[in-house]
Protein backbone atom coordinates (compact mmCIF):
# COMPACT_ATOMS: atom_id res chain seq x y z
CA UNK A 1 0.00 0.00 0.00
CA UNK A 2 1.27 3.31 -0.50
CA UNK A 3 2.30 5.62 2.61
CA UNK A 4 0.21 8.50 1.22
CA UNK A 5 -2.92 6.49 1.45
CA UNK A 6 -2.50 5.19 5.00
CA UNK A 7 -4.39 8.78 6.49
CA UNK A 8 -7.54 8.17 3.73
CA UNK A 9 -7.55 4.29 4.83
CA UNK A 10 -7.51 5.13 8.89
CA UNK A 11 -10.22 7.92 8.23
CA UNK A 12 -12.38 5.43 5.92
CA UNK A 13 -12.10 2.89 8.55
CA UNK A 14 -12.93 5.38 11.47
CA UNK A 15 -16.21 6.47 9.47
CA UNK A 16 -17.10 3.03 9.10
CA UNK A 17 -16.73 2.02 12.86
CA UNK A 18 -19.35 5.26 13.73
CA UNK A 19 -21.71 3.98 11.11
CA UNK A 20 -21.70 0.73 12.42
CA UNK A 21 -21.82 2.27 16.32
CA UNK A 22 -24.87 4.36 15.15
CA UNK A 23 -26.93 1.74 13.74
CA UNK A 24 -26.66 -0.73 16.61
CA UNK A 25 -29.62 -0.43 19.03
CA UNK A 26 -28.98 0.75 22.68
CA UNK A 27 -30.87 1.23 25.84
CA UNK A 28 -28.73 3.58 27.23
CA UNK A 29 -30.31 7.07 28.51
CA UNK A 30 -28.26 10.09 29.73
CA UNK A 31 -29.83 11.05 33.35
CA UNK A 32 -29.38 14.32 35.00
CA UNK A 33 -27.33 14.50 38.26
CA UNK A 34 -29.31 14.37 40.96
CA UNK A 35 -32.48 13.29 39.53
CA UNK A 36 -34.02 10.04 41.23
CA UNK A 37 -35.09 8.49 38.38
CA UNK A 38 -38.33 7.57 40.00
CA UNK A 39 -40.08 8.97 36.77
CA UNK A 40 -41.21 7.98 33.39
CA UNK A 41 -42.56 8.63 30.23
CA UNK A 42 -45.11 5.91 30.39
CA UNK A 43 -42.96 3.77 27.57
CA UNK A 44 -41.47 5.16 24.02
CA UNK A 45 -38.85 8.13 24.12
CA UNK A 46 -38.04 10.29 26.43
CA UNK A 47 -35.67 13.03 27.42
CA UNK A 48 -34.72 13.24 31.31
CA UNK A 49 -34.64 17.27 32.48
CA UNK A 50 -32.83 18.32 35.57
CA UNK A 51 -34.77 21.53 36.56
CA UNK A 52 -37.04 22.97 33.91
CA UNK A 53 -39.34 25.75 33.60
CA UNK A 54 -42.50 24.66 31.23
CA UNK A 55 -44.88 27.22 29.64
CA UNK A 56 -48.02 27.55 28.21
CA UNK A 57 -48.81 30.57 26.39
CA UNK A 58 -52.22 31.81 25.54
CA UNK A 59 -52.98 34.06 22.67
CA UNK A 60 -54.66 37.04 25.15
CA UNK A 61 -50.97 37.34 26.37
CA UNK A 62 -51.21 35.16 29.39
CA UNK A 63 -49.75 31.52 30.31
CA UNK A 64 -49.37 28.30 32.53
CA UNK A 65 -45.99 27.74 33.72
CA UNK A 66 -44.84 24.59 35.58
CA UNK A 67 -41.61 24.86 37.49
CA UNK A 68 -40.04 21.20 38.48
CA UNK A 69 -36.76 20.20 40.41
CA UNK A 70 -36.60 17.52 37.59
CA UNK A 71 -39.08 16.34 35.49
CA UNK A 72 -39.40 13.34 32.17
CA UNK A 73 -40.87 14.62 28.92
CA UNK A 74 -42.30 11.88 27.55
CA UNK A 75 -41.64 12.19 23.19
CA UNK A 76 -44.54 10.12 21.85
CA UNK A 77 -47.18 10.63 24.40
CA UNK A 78 -46.87 14.10 24.72
CA UNK A 79 -46.26 14.28 28.49
CA UNK A 80 -44.32 15.94 31.32
CA UNK A 81 -43.98 13.75 34.48
CA UNK A 82 -42.15 16.23 37.44
CA UNK A 83 -40.97 15.98 41.00
CA UNK A 84 -40.89 18.85 43.15
CA UNK A 85 -43.65 20.76 41.08
CA UNK A 86 -44.70 24.60 41.82
CA UNK A 87 -47.75 25.39 39.16
CA UNK A 88 -48.33 29.01 38.23
CA UNK A 89 -51.83 29.41 36.93
CA UNK A 90 -53.05 32.12 34.91
CA UNK A 91 -49.86 34.22 34.98
CA UNK A 92 -50.13 37.62 32.91
CA UNK A 93 -54.24 37.11 33.05
CA UNK A 94 -56.58 39.11 35.46
CA UNK A 95 -57.01 35.77 37.75
CA UNK A 96 -53.19 35.62 38.07
CA UNK A 97 -52.18 34.78 41.71
CA UNK A 98 -53.01 31.46 42.43
CA UNK A 99 -49.66 29.20 43.00
CA UNK A 100 -50.33 25.02 43.55
CA UNK A 101 -47.22 23.29 45.22
CA UNK A 102 -46.94 19.22 44.80
CA UNK A 103 -44.72 16.50 45.16
CA UNK A 104 -45.31 15.31 41.50
CA UNK A 105 -47.22 15.96 38.71
CA UNK A 106 -48.33 14.87 35.19
CA UNK A 107 -48.82 17.47 32.23
CA UNK A 108 -50.60 16.75 29.70
CA UNK A 109 -49.74 18.66 26.76
CA UNK A 110 -52.36 17.53 24.46
CA UNK A 111 -55.06 17.23 26.60
CA UNK A 112 -54.22 20.05 28.40
CA UNK A 113 -54.19 18.64 32.00
CA UNK A 114 -51.85 18.32 34.83
CA UNK A 115 -52.41 15.28 36.98
CA UNK A 116 -51.14 15.97 40.76
CA UNK A 117 -51.70 12.22 41.68
CA UNK A 118 -50.17 12.55 45.59
CA UNK A 119 -52.68 15.63 46.42
CA UNK A 120 -51.12 19.39 46.58
CA UNK A 121 -51.43 22.56 48.38
CA UNK A 122 -52.90 25.60 46.95
CA UNK A 123 -52.67 29.41 47.69
CA UNK A 124 -54.10 32.01 46.48
CA UNK A 125 -53.88 35.71 46.51
CA UNK A 126 -55.66 37.53 49.34
CA UNK A 127 -55.48 34.64 51.97
CA UNK A 128 -56.98 32.07 50.21
CA UNK A 129 -55.18 28.52 50.90
CA UNK A 130 -56.00 24.66 50.30
CA UNK A 131 -54.91 21.17 51.42
CA UNK A 132 -55.83 18.68 48.49
CA UNK A 133 -55.40 15.62 47.88
CA UNK A 134 -55.60 14.05 44.45
CA UNK A 135 -56.25 16.18 42.13
CA UNK A 136 -56.38 17.15 38.10
CA UNK A 137 -56.09 20.53 36.83
CA UNK A 138 -57.87 21.53 33.28
CA UNK A 139 -56.03 23.75 31.77
CA UNK A 140 -58.71 24.31 29.12
CA UNK A 141 -61.58 24.15 31.02
CA UNK A 142 -60.14 26.46 34.38
CA UNK A 143 -61.14 23.86 36.70
CA UNK A 144 -59.34 22.38 39.37
CA UNK A 145 -61.13 19.26 40.23
CA UNK A 146 -60.35 17.29 43.67
CA UNK A 147 -62.74 13.67 43.93
CA UNK A 148 -61.36 13.27 47.33
CA UNK A 149 -61.20 15.27 50.48
CA UNK A 150 -60.14 18.64 50.65
CA UNK A 151 -59.98 21.58 52.85
CA UNK A 152 -60.18 25.18 52.22
CA UNK A 153 -59.43 28.10 54.03
CA UNK A 154 -59.91 31.79 53.31
CA UNK A 155 -60.57 34.71 55.27
CA UNK A 156 -62.68 34.34 57.70
CA UNK A 157 -63.65 30.93 56.60
CA UNK A 158 -62.65 27.39 56.98
CA UNK A 159 -64.81 24.61 54.69
CA UNK A 160 -64.14 20.80 54.42
CA UNK A 161 -65.71 18.31 52.06
CA UNK A 162 -64.64 16.06 49.05
CA UNK A 163 -65.46 16.57 45.28
CA UNK A 164 -64.24 19.84 45.06
CA UNK A 165 -64.33 21.93 41.84
CA UNK A 166 -62.82 24.85 41.58
CA UNK A 167 -63.40 27.34 38.26
CA UNK A 168 -60.46 29.60 38.74
CA UNK A 169 -61.79 32.15 36.18
CA UNK A 170 -65.31 32.53 37.70
CA UNK A 171 -64.68 32.71 41.14
CA UNK A 172 -66.66 29.51 41.37
CA UNK A 173 -66.12 26.53 43.94
CA UNK A 174 -68.65 23.73 44.73
CA UNK A 175 -67.91 20.58 46.71
CA UNK A 176 -69.82 18.11 48.42
CA UNK A 177 -70.30 16.84 52.13
CA UNK A 178 -69.09 20.32 53.48
CA UNK A 179 -68.22 21.72 57.10
CA UNK A 180 -67.85 25.30 57.46
CA UNK A 181 -66.71 26.85 60.27
CA UNK A 182 -66.52 30.92 59.91
CA UNK A 183 -64.62 33.38 61.73
CA UNK A 184 -65.12 36.93 62.47
CA UNK A 185 -62.21 39.44 59.99
CA UNK A 186 -62.32 42.69 58.87
CA UNK A 187 -63.34 43.06 54.96
CA UNK A 188 -63.46 39.30 54.31
CA UNK A 189 -63.40 40.65 50.12
CA UNK A 190 -64.37 37.55 48.01
CA UNK A 191 -61.74 37.03 45.65
CA UNK A 192 -62.04 33.63 43.59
Amino acid sequence: MNLRLLPWAAMALLVMVLAVRSALPTNVVAVPAGASGSETAAGGPEIRLGPVDVRELHDDGSWNRLDADGAVYGYANRTVSAWGVTVFLGEGAPFAGTTVRAPRAAWDLDGKTIGLPEGCRIAREGGWTGELSSATLDLAGSVLRVPGPARIEGPGVSVQGKNLAWEWVEGKITMESTTSRLSPVKNPGRKG
